[in-house]
């Protein structure tokens, strides 16, 4: 098997059929002559283990079986998911303490047997002996029975991955015996000894039976390292099992992968994830958020547009791509194919030039394959009528016929975009699972200031045409920096000092760090520095810590601040000013603001008479200190916040960083060997036609038919809607 496998040659292109409760399964097979007719080369089945043993032992795998076998008569490939979660009542019978339990102690009961609302989240514990043995034993049977079909492309051991209905920033599960044993056994490894975890945690335990995990949501040291275990070890463990069985009981050793939903920016445990199986996916609704609470208001569709494009599509598979790895395919594995229904709630319905721009996105950051998510709406409650491509009937819509044209048109160079992908970025940001921990224990909105700060980042990055990969804290570890040429550390109050030095290795090589305020102001687990900055980060940044206060946002009512306990706690709002190579540049400061002490470093940015910003020489790269959170006023208070934009622009240029652009059109690339596509994304309201250089290549496309205005040997004038996405394929010359 490759490390990403070529599925003969096809781009995966699907859709979402079945899955149980089936009300007609007769008109679902009678659908698929039409999605082949439609260019669909495949289709998703999710199977339930509720439904598919009823009793123990007895296995009713033949309404799936029907599917499969019929999809393979037509030429269709499967892509078929487990739905292990939706466990049948003879286990919980069986193992009554299989159930999760929370941390009041009360077991999580949730029998019922419908896929709805939650794919029968969270499940089973499976680290309860009986459970697992049970749900290995049924994936074996699964997988040697429908594995005799040949046209079952793909397997995924769990869709939309979580321990739901687990509220973010709650200690969550698993408090059972079975569980506490075994983060007894990780701690032990993690830490060596039961004294070396005594003297992190700073807690006197006589025995690792006195081990316990926190049970509130408390900044507490405990809580980093159970959040880890959690959310990085035991869920992807539950992932690494189920691709195990499948590996060994497929008969044909088809590739396995999982997919996340809306990505999680800011955590690294999706790494954990991606890394269980052969590849990975993700989850894909655009129209499900637009924009964030704190962002200026989206006030027309020209801005709606925008933020599905930037951040619903973009950043999202930018992030699924980065926790993926290279060389690895990555999937759509659940795309916006129809209006979002969840009970009274009704979206609009996506137009066809909609899933054209999301699709065309998609392609643009990495994907290999896309599913549709689902060929026809929902028949069930709270999605009911919703989700599909077609209607209820009829054999096509306007937004079915435009998935249908670019699918198609993605066909004729299927083995490209499903071999291919972009370069390497040349700016990394930089993520780390222990801070997104530290932030989430914090309460109240501190965690969602640490993910908005971040996602900041990449919306100035975006709209300024600078490409850049997500990189998690292991990677840096392992040396993965070395490819790039600046990287970002986001609010990076909790860092360790060990990990800190990979960065000081990364500048002293030649890389450029720019850092936000307080780096290392705690430690991982939680003990503040004396210094405020993190062991090496005085040498470092050639600056030490003098100051740090609170500023009031350029406008009232506030979006992130916290209320005042008293008058004048706050500075007023504030903007730092550029000085020496920065003259001229006016930065928003958001939020806190650090002042600092320069030693080697030369200041770049001032509040005023005091030093908020530093660069320094350090072995053959630079590191940059900023004493505040640039990211928070990407998308907010922007008409108080004209010049951050610039002022990031020339700090990347510094580090041998420019926009890849040609004039107002962002350019995205996907490669393999001499071939090419171009990705020409219009940020603005308005349409634009540019002229864009070939520089030497050849023409051999446009992949959407309607993109070039005007050519020559040596250049094309391209015209792409405001809001919206073409692509160029070109190859080199011989």
């Amino acid at each position: 098997m490759s490390v990403n496998p070529d599925f003969g040659g096809r781009f995966p292109f699907g859709t979402h059929v079945y899955r149980e409760p089936c009300l007609d399964l007769e008109a679902v097979l009678a659908d698929l002559p039409l999605l082949k007719r439609l260019g669909f080369n495949m289709i998703k089945i999710q199977e339930h283990w509720s439904a598919d043993e009823p009793e123990e032992g007895r296995y009713e795998f033949g309404r799936v079986d029907r599917v499969i076998a019929r999809a393979g008569e037509l030429g269709l490939g499967i892509y078929l998911g487990l739905t292990m979660e939706q466990a049948p009542m003879w286990l919980w019978r069986k193992f009554p303490d299989c159930h999760l339990v929370g941390a009041d102690g009360h077991s999580h009961m949730t029998p019922t047997q419908y896929t709805i609302p939650m794919d029968g989240k969270p499940g089973p514990c499976w680290d309860h002996p009986g459970a697992r043995s049970a749900a290995e034993r049924f994936i074996a049977e699964l997988a040697q029975c429908l594995g005799r079909h040949e046209n079952i492309w793909a397997w995924n051991t769990f869709q939309e991955i979580g321990f739901w209905p687990n509220q973010a920033g709650k200690t969550g599960f698993c408090y059972c015996p079975h569980t506490l044993e075994r983060f007894h056994k990780w701690l032990a490894e993690r830490y060596g000894s039961l004294s070396a975890l005594n003297a992190a945690w700073q807690l006197n335990h006589a025995s690792w039976r006195d081990v316990e995990p926190p049970r509130r949501q408390e900044p507490v040291a405990p809580f980093i390292d159970w959040r880890y275990f959690m959310d990085d070890v035991t869920l992807t463990r539950n992932l690494e099992f189920k691709t195990a069985v499948l590996r060994a009981h497929d008969p044909i050793q088809r590739p396995v992968f999982s997919h996340a939903d809306t990505p999680r920016i800011g955590s690294g445990a999706e790494w954990r994830w991606a890394r269980a199986a052969d590849f990975f996916g993700t989850s894909n609704y655009p129209m499900w958020n637009n924009g964030q609470a704190w962002d200026d208001p989206v006030t027309d569709e020209a801005g709606a547009r925008c933020n599905e494009l930037w951040e619903e599509m973009m950043m999202c598979t930018d992030l699924a791509r980065s926790n993926n790895g290279r060389d690895r395919a990555l999937w759509g594995a659940e795309f916006q194919g129809g209006p979002i229904v969840t009970s009274l709630h009704i979206s609009r319905t996506p137009t066809g030039a909609d899933l054209r721009r999301w699709m065309l996105a998609g392609l643009a950051c990495g994907m290999t394959g896309i599913s549709f998510w689902n060929h026809r709406p929902e028949r069930f409650w709270k999605e009911g009528n919703g989700f599909g491509l077609l209607d209820h009937f009829g054999e096509t819509t306007e937004r079915m016929a435009a998935a249908s044209a670019i699918g198609r048109r993605i066909q004729e160079h299927a083995h490209f975009f499903s071999q291919s992908q972009p370069p390497r970025a040349r700016v990394a940001l930089l993520v780390n699972e222990d801070l997104y921990h530290f932030f989430q224990a914090c309460n109240g909105d501190v965690q969602y200031h640490y993910m908005y700060n971040l996602r900041g980042w990449y919306a100035r990055l975006w709209r300024l045409g600078i490409p850049v990969d997500f990189v998690d804290a292991a990677d840096v570890s392992a040396g993965e920096l070395r490819h790039y040429r600046a990287a970002v550390l986001c609010m990076p109050l909790a860092l360790e000092a060990d990990w800190f030095a990979h960065l000081v290795r990364f500048v002293g090589e030649g890389g450029t760090l720019i850092s936000e305020a307080c780096p290392g102001r705690y430690d991982r687990l939680g003990w503040t520095t004396r210094a405020q900055l993190a062991d090496g980060a005085e040498t470092l940044f050639g600056a030490s810590h003098e100051g740090l206060t609170l500023v009031h946002e350029p406008a009232l009512p506030g979006r992130w601040m916290p209320q005042e306990r008293r008058y004048g706690e706050f500075e007023a709002a504030t903007v730092l000013q550029g000085v020496k190579d920065f003259s001229g540049a006016r930065v928003l400061a958001n939020f806190w603001l650090q002042t600092l002490r320069p030693e080697r470093a030369e200041p770049i940015l001032r509040a005023g008479e005091k030093v908020a910003g530093t660069r320094n020489a350090c072995g053959e790269g630079q590191a940059i200190l900023l004493g505040s959170f640039l990211g928070m006023s990407a998308m907010a208070h922007r008409a108080a916040d004209p010049g951050t934009d610039d002022f990031v622009l020339r700090l990347l240029e510094g580090a041998g960083v420019r926009p890849v652009r040609c004039g107002v059109l962002l350019r995205r690339r996907r490669q393999l060997e001499g071939e090419h596509a171009w990705f020409l994304v219009n940020p603005a309201a308005e349409d634009c036609e540019e002229e864009v250089a070939l520089e030497g290549l050849v023409l051999i496309a446009d992949l959407t038919g309607d993109a070039i205005a005007q050519e020559s040997e040596t250049s094309v004038t391209v015209r792409v809607p405001g809001g919206s996405v073409s692509c160029l394929l070109l190859r080199s010359q011989d």
